[in-house]
């Protein structure tokens, strides 16, 4: 789940991208926090399959964002700290 200084980036960075933002940085941003946004049970399984199943999975889904490897890079670190995060604070 998203922490409240994450709730806060996301908030800004749809706004920078309502009002017109058409950078990679801003959109692969938002797309992680969308992701993790979705529990930690999906975050855990994202980071399980490892990157070149995210970008398998995710290119499709992002194709008119011009992503470049690096921007799902960036996207699958955020996803795997989120990961990480979850894995430290579960009960077992």
């Amino acid at each position: 789940m998203l922490s409240l200084p994450e709730l806060r980036e996301m908030k800004a960075l749809t706004e920078r991208v309502v009002k017109g933002s058409v950078t990679r940085e801003d959109w692969s941003n938002l797309a992680a926090l969308t992701l993790i946004w979705q529990g930690d049970e999906t975050v855990a399984n994202i980071a399980a399959q490892g990157f070149d199943a995210f970008v398998s999975v995710a290119a499709p889904v992002y194709i008119g964002h011009s992503f470049h490897r690096d921007d799902y890079q960036r996207m699958y670190d955020r996803i795997c700290r989120a990961a990480a995060k979850y894995h430290r604070d579960r009960v077992h």
